[in-house]
């Protein structure tokens, strides 16, 4: 079993979510902590494959000029003005 020193704000932190009923043990905030910290790098991974996707099809002649983009959303969101 592996123990931490987590500092005393992280501490408080999971113990105010224990005692609130969230979660029942220190292992399930860990495990939840995880789960999320994976979940946030796929999406990270799937934003910088979308990013990447963009200058490729760019480099290829495709897309729009910017002037053009942005009059669509004003077109399309008259508040944005």
């Amino acid at each position: 079993m592996i123990h931490a020193d987590l500092g005393p704000e992280l501490e408080a932190i999971v113990l105010n979510l224990i005692e609130s009923g969230k979660y029942s043990s220190r292992a399930q905030v860990l495990r939840e902590s995880v789960e999320f910290k994976d979940w946030r790098e796929t999406q990270l991974r799937a934003f910088d494959a979308s990013i990447e996707r963009g200058i490729a099809e760019i480099k290829a002649g495709g897309g729009i000029p910017a002037e053009e983009a942005f009059e669509r959303l004003f077109e399309k969101y008259p508040d944005l003005r």
